[in-house]
């Protein structure tokens, strides 16, 4: 199966997917198909017209783990391709649908703590030392793609803390910190703020 998670994450969220751009990309995919799932639990949650609508919606998500439908759409695919591979496991992706239904289902629109699970799994199919960093790192996600001015670890603190192949967790740290004080959108050089960040920024370590 022909992978394009990457490419289509770049066509949703294009800022979002330059934190992915210094990952393996033996890694890039899952990341990218991990990131694209939570945009669209996130859309599910948003669009509903009632709260019954989006768990049904949900709940649909969750049936297609064992085999999608036929018209599920590729994000359906790079999941069940990804469990398949063992590089997700079914627990995963049912936990975080979990997530935004007890979200639903509390009438809450934080989502800061769905997207700290969110981080919370990348971290673990990137390979990464355990730490609470990336939970962090989720809920300034969340936080900021709401509007929030928020706080956020610096590059050297998450290598150290991470370790290798931690720099989509630097990048992501990064935009959610920036995303507060000007508009990405109009931040053409943005690419050499990240390189500096993964690059320069880490330089101690």
């Amino acid at each position: 199966m022909a992978l394009n998670a990457y490419s289509e994450l770049r066509q949703q969220a294009p800022r979002l997917a330059l934190a992915l751009l210094f990952q393996k990309d033996s890694h890039k995919q899952l990341l990218a198909t991990v990131l694209l799932f939570g945009l669209e639990l996130d859309r599910i949650v948003a669009q509903a017209s009632e709260p019954m609508l989006a768990l049904i919606r949900l709940k649909w998500w969750e049936d297609q783990l064992d085999q999608p439908a036929h018209d599920a759409g590729p994000l359906a695919g790079y999941l069940y391709h990804h469990i398949n591979e063992g590089h997700l496991s079914p627990g995963q992706v049912c936990a975080l649908i979990r997530l935004w239904a007890a979200t639903v289902q509390s009438g809450d629109t934080d989502l800061s703590e769905n997207w700290a699970g969110l981080l919370g799994i990348m971290a673990t199919g990137a390979g990464l030392r355990p730490s609470d960093l990336a939970d962090h790192i989720g809920r300034a996600v969340a936080r900021s793609r709401a509007g929030q001015t928020v706080q956020t670890p610096s590059a050297r603190e998450i290598y150290q803390s991470c370790g290798p192949g931690s720099e989509f967790l630097i990048c992501l740290s990064y935009l959610a910190g920036e995303a507060g004080r000007r508009d990405l959108e109009r931040a053409p050089l943005l690419i050499f703020s990240l390189l500096y960040q993964v690059f320069i920024k880490p330089g101690s370590r």
